[in-house]
C-alpha cells in the first residue's frame, strides 16, 4: 500500500505581541492624522467666519455713521426734455416747463439731476427688470473678486445697459467690494432678503446705499426710485419714489 501523507494541523498559534503592537500603532497614527486634519479644517473655517463677522461689524459701523440718501429724492430738480427734445437738468419742474417751447410742458423722465443712465433705453431696462435687477446685480457683483472687467461683462451680457451707464453700475460694485464686502458676504451666509421687514434694508443694501449710493446717483442720474419705478426692494414710496414722472414720458418708454 502507498504511504499516507500526514496533513499538518491548522495553526492556531496567535500573532506575537510585536506584530499586534505594530498594527495597533499604525491604526492609531491613521486616526490621529485624520483628527489633526479635521481640527485644522475646523480652525480654518472658524477663522474665516470670525474674520467675516468682525469685518462686517466694522463695515456696518462705518455705514451707520453716514447719512442716508433721502436728500437725493427730496430735490426739486428734474431731468426733463428741453425744447430740443433732449433730456436736461432743470432746477425745478416750473423751470423745465418754461423751457419747453413748442412742447408746452416738459416731459419729466425722473426726479433729480440727469446722468449717464438718463435715457429712454436704460430707463426702459429699469422698468422691464424691476423685479429681477437686484438679483442680477448681486450675481454680477460676485465677479468683482476676479476683476472689474468681469463685472462689466456680466452687466453687459445679463442686463444690457448703455456703455456709460454700465460703467456707473460697475463702479458701484467695485465700491461695494472695497467698503461692503464683509457685510454682504455675511448677509448672503445668513440668507438675508432685500428687506428686514417693511422698508428696512438688509445690512448689505444699507451699506451699499450709504457707502456707495451717493457716487452712483451722481454718475447714473436715473435709478429706479428716481424714475418712479417700484422695484424688488421695498422703499418709503411717499418719500423716496418719484411721483413727478410725466405720463407722456412713460408712454415714450413703453413704445421705445
Amino acid at each position: 500500500m502507498g504511504s499516507t501523507r500526514m496533513r499538518q494541523p491548522f495553526s492556531t498559534v496567535p500573532e506575537d505581541d510585536s506584530t499586534l503592537t505594530s498594527t495597533s500603532n499604525k491604526r492609531t497614527r491613521t486616526v490621529n492624522v485624520g483628527s489633526v486634519y479635521i481640527l485644522r479644517l475646523f480652525a480654518i473655517i472658524l477663522s474665516v467666519a470670525l474674520a467675516i463677522f468682525v469685518g462686517a461689524a466694522v463695515q456696518d459701523s462705518q455705514a451707520q455713521k453716514l447719512q442716508g440718501t433721502q436728500g437725493y429724492y427730496a430735490s426739486a430738480a428734474v431731468c426733463a426734455t428741453s425744447q430740443s427734445g433732449e433730456l436736461t437738468t432743470f432746477g425745478s419742474l416750473e423751470d423745465a416747463n418754461s423751457h419747453a417751447g413748442s412742447l408746452n410742458v416738459a416731459l419729466v423722465a425722473h426726479c433729480g439731476e440727469c446722468g449717464f443712465c438718463s435715457n429712454a433705453a436704460d430707463i426702459k431696462i429699469y422698468e422691464m427688470t424691476k423685479s429681477s435687477l437686484t438679483k442680477t446685480a448681486t450675481t454680477c457683483a460676485t465677479r468683482a473678486f476676479v476683476g472689474r472687467t468681469f463685472v462689466s461683462s456680466c452687466f453687459n451680457t445679463e442686463v444690457g445697459f448703455s456703455t456709460r451707464c454700465n460703467e456707473c453700475w460697475t463702479d458701484n460694485v467695485m465700491c461695494d467690494l472695497k467698503h461692503c464686502a464683509f457685510t454682504c458676504i455675511k448677509s448672503l451666509l445668513l440668507g438675508q432678503k432685500n428687506n428686514e421687514g417693511g422698508s428696512k434694508l438688509s445690512s448689505c443694501l444699507l451699506c451699499d446705499e450709504r457707502m456707495c449710493g451717493p457716487a452712483f446717483i451722481e454718475c447714473a442720474g436715473a435709478n429706479r426710485r428716481r424714475c418712479g419705478i417700484v422695484s424688488d426692494i421695498a422703499r418709503n414710496e411717499s418719500g423716496e419714489v418719484c411721483s413727478r414722472v410725466s405720463v407722456g414720458w412713460k408712454q415714450i418708454i413703453k413704445n421705445s
